[in-house]
């Protein structure tokens, strides 16, 4: 799909401000100040993160009565039940918080939901469960805001429930002993970013700190980073420090899971967020996603490393699976549209099958915002029952548009960019399934201007070719860890000449070298390889582009990886 090309617009004066203040290179300070960061003061704590830049916990709503309750459960030995999520963050946040409470000398189990079984959120029928267990505290981690009839059903058992979310609340809240999420309207929190694993890990500063064991924290943070990475919030404010520091700390990790985890996702070194977004996340995702879920708190908290190796190869399975089940349901959606476009002209598109693997539907909706940039909804149709996963584009609020819908869904949540439904006992689907449709599109109608039904780039700086060398790109790593809301840099060069190729990688990728004063330079334009058709040696090309290292044999070079590339002649996005 053509992108529009669009250069940030940064002032001179800014710029120029923070180079002579903090003796940064010029293009550090340009892309500072695109980041919206014109301040000398805040720049240096962007630049340098410090553990001391937290906030304090007890800023946050409820943190001295979650503590309070806390410590008289641990005071009085009661059993105390952890209800996790099945998502990265969702797991990494229930580790965070069994660790801790184990550490301060708590019986703690985590409930993790099967994704397929037990869909999202907390069920009436399992805190049931664990009342009749003897359990006496339940928190929630990553789930919970919207726990209405389950939380009010644990306040007749006499079952205290700690919520502890940040997903976007509703207008009322839960009924529970406490609720700590940044996003309730009654929370002056001062960072409302982060994730359920940043939430959990302010809960754990405020136990350590009331226990004088602060000295342990530093060693959640590689745990946090990793669901705070893995869940796309804003890496800025706090979900800064704590990946930043988390990244540094997965370079030397001591669990046997995790260390079994970083081999076997192919990851060594210094850590980066691509690294958990694209390998590690995944794999994790894979597990629940295929059916499975406990295998992965078996991962941290084996001593055992053959047994963490067996594990990790299973994960690895199932992520095999996990994509063999994307390509089907793909496929399918490929077939619909040429037999049904008229479903893909829609400015909110929504796709449904029998019985698609609910564990993947959220991807292909990713897939499908990827393909045509359009608000998707993905259905799986089972006999009596649906389930759905949606994700939007900028500017559309996803969960917003499923509540003008809430009368034709059972349940939902989420967020702007993310939402999970479900449809129960339905005879026919094709009546609520053309309403859904209809309104959902209708909404997206009304919202959305044609200019943001076309993707765009929004492009740092032009660079001249000379400039491209290991030295620059050390220089824009001053601002990793990159994610949303600190985008990694995208770059522009005209006029490159193709050296050589163009290839084709495992049939889908395209791969060409391009001439710089420094030397080729190989550059990689992910799911084009159709592209190759129109590039040929000696070509000149304008290519917008991210930078990251490459190495070979233990050299390091640069490498470009294509955001758009067109033909020097037919740069009408310039």
């Amino acid at each position: 799909m053509r992108c529009t090309w669009l250069l940030k617009e940064a002032t001179e004066e800014s710029v120029q401000a923070l180079t002579a203040e903090l003796a940064l290179p010029p293009l550090t300070a340009r892309l500072l100040v695109n980041r919206g960061i014109v301040d000398p003061d805040q720049a240096y704590r962007f630049l340098h993160p410090r553990f001391e830049d937290l906030h304090k916990p007890g800023l946050m709503k409820d943190m001295g009565r979650v503590v309070q309750r806390i410590f008289r459960a641990l005071e009085g030995r009661e059993k105390i039940r952890i209800y996790g999520d099945y998502d990265v963050d969702g797991v990494t946040s229930s580790l965070i918080l069994k660790r801790a409470l184990e550490i301060l000398g708590g019986q703690v189990e985590i409930h993790l939901p099967r994704r397929l079984k037990d869909g999202y959120g907390v069920r009436t029928e399992v805190l049931e469960h664990f009342h009749s267990e003897g359990v006496r505290l339940v928190i929630t981690s990553d789930c919970g805001i919207r726990a209405f009839e389950a939380c009010e059903r644990a306040r007749e058992l006499g079952l205290d429930v700690l919520v502890c979310d940040h997903h976007l609340p509703a207008e009322k809240l839960p009924v529970a002993k406490g609720i700590l999420n940044p996003k309730r309207s009654d929370c002056s929190y001062p960072d409302k970013n982060l994730a359920a694993a940043g939430v959990a890990f302010k809960l754990v500063q405020a136990l350590f700190e009331m226990a004088g064991r602060a000295e342990v924290l530093p060693h959640f943070l590689k745990v946090a980073a990793l669901g705070t990475a893995a869940d796309m919030v804003p890496l800025v404010g706090e979900n800064r420090i704590l990946v930043k520091l988390g990244l540094e700390g997965l370079s030397r990790v001591y669990n046997v899971g995790l260390q079994a985890l970083l081999k076997g996702s192919g990851v060594s070194g210094v850590v980066d967020v691509s690294d958990i977004a694209f390998k590690i996340a995944p794999r994790i995702n894979a597990v629940t996603r295929m059916g499975g879920g406990p295998e992965l708190l078996d991962l941290f908290d084996t001593v055992n490393p053959m047994q963490a190796e067996v594990i990790v190869q299973n994960m690895n399975l199932k992520n095999q699976q996990r994509r063999r089940q994307e390509e089907i349901i793909m496929e399918e959606i490929t077939e619909l549209q040429h037999s049904k476009p008229d479903l893909f002209q829609k400015t909110f598109l929504v796709v449904a099958g029998k019985n698609w693997h609910r564990g993947v539907i959220g991807i292909v909706a990713s897939r499908l915002v990827e393909r045509f940039f359009r608000p998707s909804l993905v259905l799986s149709l089972g006999e009596s029952d649906c389930q759905g996963s949606g994700r939007s584009i900028p500017g559309f609020h996803l969960l917003e548009a499923m509540e003008e819908c809430g009368d034709l869904l059972s349940q939902y949540g989420g967020h702007a960019q993310a939402v999970g439904c479900t449809i129960e006992n339905y005879d026919e689907p094709s009546q609520w399934l053309q309403e859904l449709s209809t309104r959902l599109d209708s909404q997206a109608r009304s919202l959305l201007l044609p200019d943001q039904l076309v993707p765009s780039l929004s492009l740092d700086s032009f660079l001249p070719s000379e400039v491209l060398s290991m030295s620059f790109f050390q220089d824009v790593q001053q601002l990793a860890p990159f994610g949303v809301g600190n985008p990694l840099p995208i770059f522009a060069s005209q006029r490159l000449e193709v050296a050589a190729g163009p290839w084709i990688l495992k049939g889908k990728h395209l791969k060409i070298q391009l001439v710089t004063p420094s030397g080729a330079v190989d550059a990689i334009w992910w799911k084009n390889g159709d592209a190759a058709d129109n590039i040929q040696k000696g070509s000149q090309v304008n290519v917008a582009y991210t930078l990251s290292r490459n190495e070979y044999r233990g050299v390091e070079s640069l490498l470009m990886t294509i955001q758009d590339l067109q033909l020097h002649s037919s740069s009408s996005g310039l």
